[in-house]
């Protein structure tokens, strides 16, 4: 059963001057950490509250606001999941339309801790679909994921090898796995770099009792 976080009835709190939203706009890992803070601080979490409901550690959620870690794919679905928003808009990158088009070419690609990632799609939070396009390496630190909802990979070139549960799969170009991502799951890369497509599905929200305030 997916759970979102309350949303405090507070302000969020006051912008800095515009050469500062200018330095964001610029930087895509910045621009994120500051999101990261500003979703936090709206629905009214102290960090223990946030680590409490999402299973990140309060220390690995600091270190994302401030800049300082890279997130994880799979930590920006735990957080969007528990927000109840989407990955577009959890990156501040939100779409309007009914329909949303992303181009191979030109999709904005960040940096996250599991790799150079690029988000696939963008309805907006009427939709329970996301789908990333992650860049992995061989020998890059990995880090298991769980979240609510269903998860499916499709290695798009290289060799990957996931864990899910217990079970360590190793998929080659073509493969496709579809798993409860409730089960601690990770991915990397078998040898050099690889390619695949996540697609993660969300179960219908379920709103949880008021949570605490801000410190």
């Amino acid at each position: 059963m997916t759970t979102h976080l309350p949303r405090a009835q507070r302000g969020t709190p006051g912008g800095g001057p515009g050469d500062r939203a200018g330095d964001l706009e610029a930087d895509p890992e910045r621009r994120v950490a500051a999101r990261l803070a500003e979703l936090r601080r709206e629905h009214g979490l102290t960090l223990t509250a946030l680590a409490e409901w999402t299973g990140i550690s309060t220390a690995h959620l600091s270190r994302m606001e401030k800049g300082d870690r890279q997130p994880s794919i799979g930590s920006l679905i735990q957080l969007s999941r528990a927000y109840g928003i989407s990955l577009s808009e959890l990156i501040g990158d939100v779409r309007s339309r009914e329909h949303h088009i992303v181009r191979g070419a030109s999709a904005p690609v960040r940096q996250g801790q599991d790799g150079q990632y690029a988000i696939m799609s963008g309805l907006g939070p009427r939709s329970a679909l996301e789908a990333v396009r992650l860049e992995l390496t061989a020998g890059r630190p990995e880090r298991t994921a769980t979240h609510q909802g269903e998860e499916w990979v499709y290695v798009v070139g290289g060799q990957v090898v996931a864990v899910v549960g217990d079970d360590e799969i190793t998929l080659d170009t073509g493969d496709a796995l579809h798993f409860d991502a409730a089960a601690a799951h990770s991915l990397r890369a078998a040898d050099g770099q690889a390619t695949v497509l996540i697609v993660s599905a969300a179960l219908p929200a379920v709103r949880p009792p008021h949570g605490p305030g801000t410190a």
